[in-house]
């Protein structure tokens, strides 16, 4: 049985029938305005390409400029002396690029390649140098071999092999092969393989493989000896010895006051070290020579050092007892003998400060302990051990008096 279709259907059908007549009426301009399809036979049209952007006047692109190399010493003038007063009033007159093999200035000589010897109040040689300036100051704009010596300042704007040594200043913009020596302060921008030293300041900004020591502030990474009275470095393979010592890594020994390192593979050896391995901690501890005692602990990987203060109530000889402040430093080193358990073994001294006991007296009590510890967690470690003790008395005849040492105390 077919369907009813339903009572509006024929009305539905009209309605589609018209809206398509119109929608093909609308579209027939549009399709009759599009080219016909080509053919193969037509030719293919190419577009034409974009133009080129014009420049902007205010910004224009950077000119780069190279400079010409610089000539030989077989392509320059040659002299074998040269003599003036103060350039140009010299034999070189005309020409600044000779070559010499000797030149004497009694004011200021400038020449272009010294092979020998350049004296002379102020030298200046415009290229390379294999000989010897000496003066109050020199200067050499390419590779100097040999020998600077300078009131003032020596400068060589190349590499250096040698012995440069100034007064004041001493600067190479290349590499260092030698010595380099100044009394105020000793410049490398690059490598030295030898000697860097200064009076106050010696800077390296590249590796120094072999010496750097200053009278005041050693900069650079060593491979070798940093010797001074404040020494910073990246990185350090060998010894660093001064009383302030800060390097970001290093591999070997630090030697001083106050050692700072962010990552130590060796030993700091300071009164206060503070590397990261380690770390500072504070202690608590009693002993039978000094009842109670507080202090703080800088470790690194094996070493110690303890700067403590201290509450003692000693006996008086008639029979009374007296209160005395203390105030030590202890040195140790540390071994780890099991997992979680150690061994140490330190030295220290204490003064004591009591009521009716100058300053110009000897008060003071020395100690050698064995300790022995357990870390039950990061910062709590207890220990105990025992020892010897030794008190200095008196002024003009001093007394000594050697007890046995008991501690007992904890790390956190």
């Amino acid at each position: 049985m077919m369907p009813r279709p339903a009572p509006n259907a024929p009305a539905r059908r009209t309605l589609a029938a018209a809206a398509a007549l119109v929608l093909g009426l609308l579209g027939a301009p549009a399709a009759a305005d599009e080219p016909a399809p080509a053919s193969a036979s037509d030719p293919v049209a190419i577009p034409a390409p974009a133009p080129a952007p014009i420049p902007d006047p205010e910004y224009p692109p950077p000119v780069v400029v190279e400079e010409p190399p610089p000539p030989s010493p077989q392509s320059v003038p040659y002299r074998p002396v040269n003599v003036g007063f103060l350039y140009p009033m010299s034999t070189n007159l005309g020409a600044p690029d000779v070559f010499t093999h000797l030149d004497i200035a009694l004011m200021l000589g400038r020449i272009g390649y010294l092979g020998g010897l350049q004296i002379g109040p102020v030298g200046w040689v415009g290229y390379d140098m294999r000989g010897a300036q000496i003066g109050l100051a020199h200067v050499v704009e390419g590779r100097a071999e040999g020998l600077q010596i300078d009131g003032i300042f020596s400068i060589a704007r190349g590499d250096f092999a040698g012995a440069q040594v100034a007064g004041l200043m001493g600067w190479t913009s290349g590499r260092m092969t030698g010595v380099a020596l100044a009394g105020m302060a000793s410049y490398v921008y690059a490598d030295v393989d030898g000697v860097l030293a200064g009076g106050l300041v010696s800077v390296a900004r590249g590796k120094v493989r072999g010496l750097q020591i200053a009278g005041g502030t050693n900069i650079g990474r060593v491979d070798g000896l940093q010797l001074g009275i404040v020494n910073v470095s990246a990185e350090v393979r060998g010894v660093q010895i001064g009383l302030i010592n800060v390097a970001r890594r290093i591999k070997g020994v630090q030697v001083g006051v106050l050692n700072v390192t962010d990552k130590l593979e060796g030993e700091s050896l300071g009164l206060v070290p503070i590397p990261r391995r380690g770390g500072v901690h504070p202690v608590i501890w009693g002993s039978n020579s000094i009842f109670a005692n507080i202090g703080v602990k800088f470790a690194s990987a094996y070493a110690y050092s303890i700067l403590g203060i201290g509450l003692h109530n000693r006996p008086l000889p008639e029979g009374k007892r007296q209160a005395a402040f203390t105030a030590g430093l202890t040195l140790g080193a540390r071994v780890p003998i099991a997992e979680g358990f150690a061994l140490a073994g330190d030295l220290g001294g204490n003064r004591l400060f009591a009521e009716g006991v100058p300053l110009t007296t000897h008060d003071e009590l020395y100690k050698a302990r064995v300790l022995f510890s357990f870390e039950i967690a990061k910062r709590l470690v207890p220990f105990v051990g025992g020892g010897v003790a030794m008190a200095v008395q008196g002024s003009e005849t001093l007394r000594f008096s050697i007890l046995p040492e008991g501690t007992a105390g904890i790390e956190l």
